[in-house]
């Protein structure tokens, strides 16, 4: 038989109730943090995902800049290439061109310096002549040593009938000024 059990009291009775409560308070207290750990450790993977998608993102994204980087670069280098190749060129005509107009005046230079060659021995020809008449001219002929049978005055004033300018037949260079 069992043994009859005495009336609770109403401290008893509350102590009961609160030893329940305070046990289904924990037992809630539990049930919310685990939950609060689930949803945590949901919204850490979460995270995770979305920073490891915007990573492999910001990866592609460098990825793709760099290769456009790297196409820019050469396109640039390129340009920059047939540039300098036209500048060369352009620079290559115009050393080319320098020189065939060098090669041009040195043609007519030598041409000048030989015209100008055969002036200067005709005239010194022509002053050498003169000269040698003037002196002819000045010497005071002698009786017995002329073996010409023409007196020599005869012959002097021949000679300038013949051409009355000794310096006549000299060609004066167009560049030389009129004097008169």
């Amino acid at each position: 038989m069992s043994t009859p059990r005495p009336p609770l009291s109403a401290a008893e009775l509350a102590a009961g109730q609160v030893a329940a409560i305070v046990t289904a308070a924990e037992h809630a207290a539990d049930e919310i943090a685990g939950k609060a750990e689930r949803e945590a450790r949901e919204l850490k993977r979460d995270a995770e995902r979305d920073a490891k998608r915007m990573r492999q993102d910001a990866e592609r994204e460098l990825a793709r800049a760099r290769e456009q980087a790297q196409t820019e670069a050469v396109r640039i280098g390129e340009i920059a290439r047939k540039e300098a190749e036209e500048r060369i060129k352009g620079a290559e005509q115009a050393a080319n061109d320098v020189l065939a107009q060098t090669q041009v005046i040195s043609g007519g230079l030598r041409q000048l310096a030989a015209s100008l060659e055969g002036q200067a021995d005709r005239i010194l020809r022509e002053v050498q002549a003169g000269h040698r008449r003037m002196l002819e001219d000045l010497r005071v002929p002698t009786v017995g040593r002329r073996t010409d049978s023409e007196p020599r005055v005869t012959r002097r004033a021949a000679d300038r009938s013949s051409s009355a300018n000794p310096l006549g037949d000299v060609d004066i260079p167009s560049w030389v000024e009129d004097g008169s």
